[in-house]
């Protein structure tokens, strides 16, 4: 019962933190720079932690609420047919203790409020111990299957009240966190502006289907059509020109004969960092190469990362 209590009053007294104590507008963050308001984000996700935390020790309580509910309904059973069963053992120890007219006061007084009962029961004071010890037994019986009605109720209707709050605020949460990295994306995306790579003008079908790419996203293990990862793009590039290869830097590497430096052309490849990465030359100095997951397809020198060698399908 301690816990029954304990459980019921720390949900229905359950305070949710507000979810707008910790809501940055998005507002707040116009005309910030994206350092700024990457820090913000971050400081936001430290509040943010803490409200979610608060949110699950709600879960667990409710969590504790419904496990008791269950045992509730899984006792209330039992608990009214004793409780009728008391009713019936009152009456048969009425019944037995009193005739004629004493019966009808023994009625009056069982009849009554059964909070001020003990009150009443000097009128049957010639009842045996045993019978006196029944009886308040029944009415023991009685007052948990009451005590019990009433938290079962308050757990049911508190529950899903309470489970509605916090889901509503964590959509407020997530839906913070949403505008917060939108501001970031525009403001990052206002301070680094897509370069202008220009147009190719070489003859090369390799650099040219290398060049339309410029700008699209790395994800590993993609071969377009607007997402790459570094194999993936080198392939794409020479099938454009009728070539196959493999999807895989060392295979490529196998696929490819061996030039030098001073030997590279247009659209030769070059390797890099133990047959880790593949980009492609596209002349002065340059590549087009899919760097990795935190940028886009873009042209680089090509001494950007330790070379180990040159190769041409």
């Amino acid at each position: 019962m301690v816990r029954t209590r304990r459980i019921a009053a720390a949900v229905l007294a359950a305070a949710l933190v507000p979810a707008t104590a910790a809501l940055f507008t998005s507002s707040q963050a116009s005309a910030q720079t994206s350092e700024e308001i990457q820090a913000e984000i971050d400081a936001r996700h430290a509040d943010l932690e803490k409200v979610i935390e608060d949110y699950n020790a709600k879960r667990e309580e409710l969590d504790d609420a419904n496990a008791l509910i269950a045992e509730i309904q899984e006792q209330l059973p039992a608990l009214e047919t004793a409780g009728l069963a008391a009713q019936d053992r009152m009456a048969e120890i009425a019944s037995t203790a009193y005739t004629g007219g004493d019966f009808a006061m023994v009625n009056s007084v069982l009849a009554g409020d059964p909070s001020d009962f003990a009150d009443r029961l000097m009128y049957l004071s010639n009842l045996s111990d045993a019978e006196n010890q029944a009886l308040q037994d029944s009415l023991a019986q009685i007052e948990e299957l009451e005590t019990r009605q009433a938290e079962l109720e308050a757990l049911q209707e508190s529950a899903d009240e309470i489970l509605g709050e916090i889901e509503e605020q964590q959509q407020e949460i997530e839906d913070e966190i949403d505008s917060l990295e939108d501001e970031y994306a525009d403001a990052y995306a206002e301070e680094n502006p897509e370069p202008d790579w220009g147009d190719y003008s070489g003859d090369s079908a390799v650099v040219a289907f290398a060049y339309d790419q410029l700008g699209d996203d790395y994800v590993y293990g993609a071969s377009g059509p607007d997402e790459w990862d570094c194999s993936g793009l080198t392939q794409g590039a020479w099938g454009a020109a009728g070539v196959s290869l493999s999807h895989n830097t060392a295979m490529q590497w196998d696929e490819t004969a061996r030039i030098s430096r001073d030997e590279l052309q247009p659209g030769d490849l070059i390797f890099y960092n133990d047959l880790g990465h593949v980009a492609i030359y596209i002349g002065d100095g340059q590549i087009i190469h899919a760097p990795n997951s935190t940028t886009v397809v873009k042209i680089a020198d090509m001494d950007v990362m330790s070379i180990d060698g040159y190769g041409r399908p």
